[in-house]
Order: C-alpha cells, then sequence, then structure tokens
C-alpha cells in the first residue's frame, strides 16, 4: 500500500465516519420557525459538507424556493412540522446530483400522498368536518349495499383495508429509506476500496513522479463513470414515471 492510497483510506474512514444517520425520533417532533429549521440541519448534516465551516446547506432562501417550486409542503403560520424536516432531509441528498425538476418529479407524489403540514385548528376542524362527512357517507354506503344484498338473497361483499397504505405516513416511509441507505453504506465502501486497489496497480510503468497524480485521475474517472450511469438510470426512472 503506498502513501496516496493510505491517505484516500483515511479520508474514506473519516466520510463514512460523520455520515449522519438521522432517524425520525432524531427530529423535533415540535413545529419549528425557519431559523430552528436551519439551525437543526446545519447541525446535523455537516458531516455531508465539503467545507462544514463554509458551507450553507439549506439556507432560508432555499428552503422557500422549494416551497415556490412544489418541492416542498407550504408552512403553516410559518412553522415547519417534522413531515418538512424529513422531506428537507431527503431533499439534501438529491440535491447534490439532480435538478430542482427532477427532485420534484422524485419527491411530490410521496408528498403529496403522506406528508402532512404543521398542525393547525383551524385545518384540523376542517379535516375533522370532512371525516366525519365520509363516514356518514360510508354508513349511507354500507347501509345501501346491505338492503341491496338482502333484496337479492346474498351476502355483500366484504370490504378489505389496503395493507401497504394502511398508517403509512411519510415517517414510516423515511425510517425506511434513510435505514436502506445507512444498510447499503457497507458495500459502498467496499467498492470504493476495491477500486482503490485497483488504482494502486493502475500506471505501474509511468514514471514514478507521474505515478501518484495518474492514479488518482483514473480511480477519478472510475468512480465518476458509476455516478455517471446511476444519474442517467434515476433520470430515466424519473422519465418513465411522468
Amino acid at each position: 500500500m503506498n502513501r496516496q492510497s493510505e491517505e484516500m483510506r483515511r479520508e474514506l474512514d473519516q466520510i463514512f465516519e460523520a455520515f449522519p444517520y438521522i432517524r425520525k425520533e432524531d427530529i423535533p417532533a415540535i413545529d419549528l420557525y425557519m431559523d430552528q429549521v436551519t439551525t437543526f440541519l446545519q447541525r446535523n448534516l455537516s458531516g455531508l459538507s465539503r467545507d462544514p465551516d463554509g458551507d450553507k446547506f439549506l439556507t432560508k432562501t432555499m428552503i422557500n424556493n422549494y416551497v415556490k417550486n412544489k418541492v416542498l409542503i407550504p408552512p403553516v403560520k410559518k412553522k415547519y412540522s417534522r413531515d418538512h424536516l424529513m422531506l428537507l432531509i431527503m431533499i439534501y441528498y438529491l440535491k447534490s446530483f439532480l435538478s430542482i425538476g427532477d427532485i420534484r418529479s422524485a419527491i411530490t407524489p410521496v408528498m403529496e400522498r403522506y406528508a402532512s403540514p404543521p398542525d393547525d385548528p383551524a385545518e384540523r376542524k376542517k379535516e375533522a368536518q370532512t371525516k366525519k362527512k365520509e363516514r356518514a357517507e360510508r354508513t349511507a354506503s354500507r347501509e345501501e349495499r346491505q338492503q341491496r344484498a338482502e333484496k337479492g338473497n346474498r351476502k355483500p361483499a366484504e370490504q378489505h383495508a389496503d395493507p401497504a397504505g394502511a398508517g403509512q405516513g411519510l415517517g414510516k416511509i423515511y425510517d425506511r429509506v434513510i435505514g436502506e441507505i445507512f444498510e447499503g453504506l457497507p458495500g459502498i465502501r467496499k467498492d470504493i476500496e476495491e477500486q482503490i486497489e485497483y488504482a494502486e496497480n493502475d500506471f505501474v510503468l509511468a514514471p514514478e513522479e507521474d505515478r501518484p497524480m495518474l492514479q488518482r485521475f483514473s480511480l477519478i474517472c472510475r468512480l465518476s463513470s458509476e455516478i455517471y450511469v446511476r444519474k442517467l438510470f434515476i433520470e430515466k426512472l424519473l422519465d418513465s414515471g411522468e
């Protein structure tokens, strides 16, 4: 193992040691104002930054733009819920290699189906009224089916809940996705280590003073090609889902 490879492995160790695992339980359950949101994200995502002291992770302007571009649900009375924070963390993972349009294509269907805005009394009352109306309609519908069944002398069909959608919620989806990311990290690390080992044996006949530079360049190109192919595949997935 040469000196350059040792340094690469140390840097790889630092990346995986600092990679943040933010579980749903680590995210405040109370609603937060914008400054509290950006502080939380800055504190918990610093391990992903190239320059933790100088980089701005998700600024107020960026978050407002996400809302404007319908990548993020709007806040209620300037407050952001746990669902907002979970969405912002997932957006942060995506924004380094996807455009805002692609992020919207990926995240909007999930957001619209499962995300909830901060608690608002007026909205809660409206939602309760809607649910009450829906229950009344379901009751009337069941009674109507029962009456038709009795007239036809047959049993009404049983109603089965959809187990895939029941009680899913954004929190469960977030925990599943983030958990799978971290379960996959050892495999990613192993692959990078194999690429480093391959680079050690590359350009062995090159002039000694040029060898580290050429090996590093070769490694960068191979890793970049993997990223490029994965990005192309992600774009195909997004396009096929439109």
